[in-house]
């Protein structure tokens, strides 16, 4: 065998029976894995060399939920009045998911897709999938005004509103919308269940069984995955009998429900997650949407030297210098300890429900949506690494989270020939940890090396405070 690497003494995990064992593996022919065995093979050529007695090997982390082309907490406007930070951002974003193991990344819906192509160009980055723009539903959420130019937005016939001059139906139909983000190379058709989270304000446009039902069939007649916005009791019930493929959201608003101090799941909340179970449908917890709007209630949050590995540091003196304003651009003028406190009971809602779909064999699928909503609290790659927490907290085994965030999400997202398992033939996503994942859970904050498409990389050279 001609050039690539060589790892000897791996003890390699399988996400999908847990077993260990002791073997070498060979990564060439750029990307790939082509050898893994416990006899040592013939090398020549440049081969890099690695001795990983005493760590462990898995395959790189998949995030199935992120957003990949904003900048974490400041709007368009301030984008537009910190070109500098931006840039700074941009340039560290895919090593700081790399930092923290994420080697392949699904975007699930971005308003500035030529970003999704800046991204791609950068030279040591995780791969990237997407779904293609959102085929958002009209006059609905995610589409603010007939201004923004959403070209996948759904047409519902029986909305009360009248379709803009300036487009054509038959182009935003579930056929039309379907094919076109299947032709722009994107894995998943996204759509959005929001009626919106103000019951003071009118709500959004939803849609109807029989258009979910349609984007379905398209989605699929596609090779698209169906993953649907919503994380409230009425999105969840009404999801759960369309069948959708991907929850991209946990059930953490329980509408008229509230956790009190039993702890006890409703029977109605109950009620929809079995039927989530029984059509397997994939469930994204997204427990750090929650957390992440709480931490701008955290004076001490942004302390987290853990921070300083993953964003710039020009960006976290932005966020401490204006931490104030941005919680009062979210919350107004309720007081911290009030938010602090809802945010809690409503991050245990969620990881009761996330408990119960685990606890009676739901389908748990790992995704962050990082960064969720306008807070520093949801930062690339650490984000991912608070989840993980997070779940284990929420007493989820560490084999169920490891497989959740490799062969379950491959899996899922129809790209397990791929990824999700160290064998013959998969992309060489590798991670060499210092310690056992299965025992530890810190240890996905313990890496030696992250292997990305066959190049070894010590994770220090991924800070973003290295110097």
């Amino acid at each position: 065998m001609d050039n690539g690497l060589l790892l000897k003494n791996a003890q390699i995990i399988s996400p999908e029976d847990q077993t260990i064992s002791s073997k070498d593996f060979i990564v060439t022919a750029g990307d790939s894995i082509v050898y893994v065995g416990e006899i040592k093979p013939k090398v020549k050529g440049a081969f890099t060399t690695i001795d990983a007695k005493g760590k462990y090997i898995i395959p790189g982390l998949i995030d199935s939920h992120v957003h990949v082309t904003g900048t974490d907490a400041l709007s368009d406007d301030e984008e537009l009045q910190h070109p500098e930070l931006v840039k700074l951002f941009r340039e560290q974003l895919p090593k700081s998911y790399l930092y923290f193991g994420y080697t392949t990344l699904i975007d699930l819906g971005t308003a500035k897709p030529d970003r999704l192509v800046d991204f791609q160009k950068m030279e040591v980055r995780p791969d990237l999938y997407y779904a293609g723009g959102g085929a958002v539903i009209g006059n609905g959420y995610g589409l603010s005004n007939w201004e923004d130019e959403v070209p996948n937005f759904v047409y519902q016939e029986n909305e009360t509103y009248p379709f803009p001059d300036n487009y054509v139906k038959e182009n935003h139909t579930p056929e039309a919308v379907a094919k076109r983000i299947a032709e722009s190379g994107a894995i998943v058709l996204k759509t959005y269940y929001e009626p919106g989270f103000d019951p003071a304000q009118p709500r959004f446009p939803t849609p109807s069984q029989k258009l979910m039902s349609n984007l379905k069939k398209e989605a699929h007649k596609n090779n698209l995955v169906l993953a649907v916005h919503g994380n409230s009791l009425e999105a969840h019930g009404f999801l759960a009998e369309a069948e959708v493929d991907v929850m991209a959201h946990g059930l953490w608003n329980w509408g008229n429900h509230r956790l009190d101090s039993t702890m006890v799941l409703p029977m109605e909340i109950k009620e929809v997650l079995d039927a989530e179970i029984k059509s397997k449908i994939g469930y994204m917890p997204t427990l750090q949407v929650i957390n992440g709007l709480r931490e701008l209630t955290n004076a001490e949050y942004l302390d987290n030297t853990e921070l300083e590995h993953v964003l710039p540091k020009p960006l976290l003196d932005y966020y401490k210098a204006n931490s104030n304003i941005m919680y009062a651009n979210v919350f107004g003028n309720a007081p911290k300890h009030i938010i602090a406190t809802n945010f809690n009971r409503i991050s245990e809602q969620g990881k009761l429900s996330m408990k119960y779909m685990n606890d009676n064999g739901g389908k748990l699928l790992f995704g962050t949506d990082t960064p969720s909503s306008p807070t520093y609290g949801n930062p690339p790659g650490y984000n991912g690494y608070l989840e993980m927490l997070e779940m284990a907290n929420a007493g989820i085994p560490l084999n169920k989270i490891l497989a959740m965030a490799t062969i379950e999400n491959a899996k899922a997202f129809h790209l397990q020939k791929r990824y999700g398992t160290v064998e013959v033939g998969k992309k060489a996503n590798l991670l060499i940890l210092n310690k056992n994942p299965l025992r530890d859970i810190t240890a996905y904050n313990d890496i030696s090396q992250v292997v990305i498409n066959g190049r070894p990389m010590n994770r220090e050279t991924l800070s973003a405070h290295k110097d």
